[in-house]
């Protein structure tokens, strides 16, 4: 009875050293980890509607609201209204969005690489189809 939950208790901790890891990882960047999951949903998918980052990025509305005002004071987006539609937004990164990015990007990945390389790329790839498996069933029952 001790260890049915074992598995969660390993995931957790597991979660809190990768998050720990993520926020080290990007300390000394100027941005918080809610800018840089929004920075990359930018840089990766180019322009989105206010509405397509939040579900990207799985940042609540109201926080997501914080964490553009603060990227567009550091100039690193811009938001323009949508032609068809001018209550949307469409928010994309700026060159100097996009330099930073990519400059904090290329340091962050090798940090966090350097994490999961412990794992061989079979062993990755079983994760991968773990945590999609267990977060499916999860949200079966949510």
């Amino acid at each position: 009875m001790k260890n049915e939950l074992k598995s969660l208790i390993i995931l957790f901790k597991a979660y809190h050293s990768v998050e720990k890891a993520v926020k080290h990882s990007l300390a000394h960047t100027g941005i918080n980890v809610n800018e840089f999951t929004a920075m990359e949903a930018l840089y990766v998918k180019g322009s989105l509607t206010t509405q397509e980052l939040i579900d990207t990025v799985l940042i609540p509305n109201s926080s997501m609201t914080y964490v553009l005002e603060r990227l567009n004071e550091k100039a690193y987006l811009v938001k323009n209204k949508k032609e068809s539609d001018k209550r949307i937004q469409i928010i994309a990164l700026t060159e100097l969005g996009t330099k930073v990015f990519e400059e904090i990007y290329e340091k962050h990945f090798s940090y966090m690489r350097s994490i999961f390389d412990v794992l061989d790329k079979e062993e990755e790839q079983q994760l991968h189809y773990l945590l999609k498996k267990i977060g499916k069933k999860s949200g079966d029952k949510g």
